[in-house]
């Protein structure tokens, strides 16, 4: 299984030869690509359940910066 940096490089490397002559494309070859970028970007919002939200804490921040200085201050 190849990781996740060799899958994000060769993803970077096919849509950079996906767009390099854009501008002599024509108009179905556009519309191609950019149905395949669409379904790129719902299969994006399916997988958004993964993506994990850090929320700031700060209380906690407050506490852990009080043992920080007390422990400075000794």
């Amino acid at each position: 299984m190849e990781s996740k940096k060799e899958l994000i490089k060769r993803f970077n490397l096919v849509v950079e030869d996906l767009l390099d002559n854009y501008e002599k494309y024509t108009a179905e070859e556009k519309a191609k690509i950019k149905e395949l970028f669409e379904q790129l970007a719902s299969l994006n919002t399916i997988l958004d359940k993964y993506d994990v939200e850090h929320k700031f804490d700060w209380a906690e921040y407050v506490a852990d910066m009080g043992r920080f200085f007390r422990n400075i201050n000794g």
